[in-house]
C-alpha cells in the first residue's frame, strides 16, 4: 500500500469553515490536495489554493494545525490555517 499523502487549507470566519465542491459533484471537501514531487508543505497549499479557487495565500501567514493519519486508510492529511 502507497500513502497519499494530501495538504487542506481551514479557513474558519465567524463560526463558519470553508468547503468547496466540484462542479456536477454533491460532496463538499476542504480545499486543497496532493503535493507535486519536491514540494513543501505550503508551496503545496498555496499552489492548490490558486487553482482551486483562485486564491493567494501568504506561506508567511500559514499555521500547521495538525496532521492525521487514519488507521484503516492510507491518507496522511495535513491542515493548514492562516
Amino acid at each position: 500500500m502507497s500513502l497519499i499523502d494530501k495538504i487542506a487549507w481551514l479557513h474558519l470566519h465567524e463560526g463558519r469553515i470553508l468547503s468547496t465542491r466540484s462542479r456536477g459533484k454533491d460532496r463538499y471537501y476542504l480545499p486543497g490536495g496532493k503535493r507535486e514531487p519536491g514540494e513543501t508543505d505550503a508551496q503545496t497549499l498555496v499552489r492548490e489554493i490558486r487553482e482551486e479557487l483562485t486564491v493567494e495565500l501568504d506561506p508567511g501567514t500559514l499555521v500547521h494545525v495538525g496532521t492525521f493519519t487514519a488507521p484503516a486508510t492510507v491518507i496522511r492529511m495535513g491542515y493548514w490555517s492562516r
